[in-house]
């Protein structure tokens, strides 16, 4: 039976809902889709078309049919600060001077789903074993220009899926911007090809890796959190 709800941090800038197992439900106008289950979706227009398990569309008047779906809806295309943390939104590093400007809004709890680690992170490790997840999501947003910090500490998976402006997810060799190996760029509707993170004995090894802000940016971030 598919189930509705607006997630926590829908605003009248972004609206964001959660939909629970839909069949054929009609995307009004345009939406960003994401498919936060590790089961392939459905979307539907003119043909029915795949969407990958941890992956992201944008649909304009189509259907989608899947598991877990995040669908987010851009309300106001042109977003400043002051509009996010006058809608509740916080600075991840407490407004620090030295501090880049990274906020994020509030983080819902999507309930849970099935994971087989192996398959999701393309990984040898738990090969056949399925564990329970919760999974959690929130937007974030950084002003053009901006390096949100170079780090590799994770207790749970997480994928990024960009909602506004362009931005990139970087790996880096160790905690300095000039071991830079890896860019994957993100647009709108595009979400990083698969979870940066290793599994070993049940935990999660992340690369050195950050978010970098080409322009003034809001993205989704997905984590799945063992339980």
């Amino acid at each position: 039976m598919e189930r509705a709800r607006l997630l926590n941090f829908t605003s009248d800038l972004i609206s964001a809902r959660v939909l629970d197992d839909p069949a054929d439900v009609p995307i009004v106008g345009a939406g960003i889709v994401m498919n936060v289950a590790p089961t392939r979706a459905f979307t539907s227009g003119s043909q029915r078309s795949i969407l990958p398990a941890l992956s992201s569309t944008i649909l304009r008047q189509a259907t989608v049919t899947g598991e877990k779906l995040i669908v987010l809806t851009i309300e106001s295309p042109a977003l400043q600060e002051a509009q996010l943390v006058h809608r509740g939104w916080t600075n991840f590093f407490d407004s620090r001077s030295d501090s880049p400007v990274l906020l994020k809004s509030p983080q819902d709890r999507l309930g849970t789903v099935k994971l087989n680690c192996a398959e999701i992170l393309g990984t040898a490790d738990d090969a056949n074993e399925r564990a329970l997840f919760e999974v959690r999501a929130n937007l974030w947003f950084s002003p053009a220009g901006t390096d949100c910090g170079i780090h590799n500490q994770h207790d749970f998976i997480e994928v990024h899926t960009q909602v506004l402006g362009r931005g990139r997810m970087q790996k880096f060799m160790s905690d300095s911007h000039d071991t830079l190996y890896e860019d994957q760029l993100l647009s709108p509707g595009n979400t990083n090809p698969i979870p940066f993170c290793i599994g070993v004995g049940g935990t999660f090894h992340y690369p050195w890796h950050q978010y970098h802000a080409d322009t003034d940016c809001v993205w989704l971030a997905v984590e799945y959190h063992r339980i």
